[in-house]
């Protein structure tokens, strides 16, 4: 392991502490103290609503519901158990319902819903994806559409997010055996894809 890795590695369970207090701080009152949760985990939760396929817009909106959600549902939360894997099993489920609600209505395929918009360079940011070379990472995200739903999920919450298989098994509600299966399907399956580009005009 790179030394450079060990900074991130001790703000890990510092973050964790603090999130604790925070949630101390809102069961006994402190409402403001869930602006700061909101704060924290905004940008990652709409990056991965992006990722998994939903609009920019969608994404807002089903931010906000994720958001509710934990609001509403923080007093039944057990401090023994991850708030991260909490949160992200909670944005998992509401990005799937998004998503289906969209197909039902007719509006999008599962397909279109892939790599929409993902063009305009505004977006690709948003993403906030850990890939130094931008239009790889443009490249990536418009060949998603080759993968399953869940294997393009696995892949956005162990791969890009870079969560730990634990936790995107919690989040998936399958094994991690299963999560690592899905993961490495879509990173080969990507691979293919991502080998077959051709280049364009110029």
């Amino acid at each position: 392991m790179d030394v450079t890795d060990a900074p991130a590695l001790e703000q890990a369970p510092a973050k964790a502490r603090a999130v604790e207090e925070l949630i101390e701080r809102i069961r006994a009152g402190e409402i403001d103290a869930f602006e700061e949760i909101i704060r924290l985990y905004e940008r990652r939760v709409l990056s991965m609503a992006i990722q998994m396929g939903l609009t920019p817009q969608d994404s807002q909106d089903a931010a906000q519901e994720v958001f509710l959600r934990v609001f509403r549902y923080l007093a039944k939360f057990d401090p023994g158990r991850s708030f991260e894997a909490w949160i992200w099993k909670i944005c998992v489920n509401v990005v799937f319902n998004s998503l289906r609600r969209r197909r039902d209505r007719g509006e999008v395929s599962w397909e279109a819903l892939v790599g929409e918009g993902m063009e305009e360079p505004a977006h690709t940011e948003a993403l906030q994806v850990q890939v130094e070379n931008t239009q790889l990472c443009s490249h990536l995200l418009s060949h998603m559409g080759v993968l399953s739903r869940q294997e393009r999920m696995a892949f956005v919450l162990r791969e890009l997010q870079e969560l730990e298989t634990t936790e995107v098994a919690r989040a998936m509600g399958i094994s991690a055996i299963t999560v690592r299966r899905h993961a490495a399907s879509a990173r080969n399956k990507l691979r293919r894809a991502m080998e077959t580009i051709e280049p364009g005009p110029r």
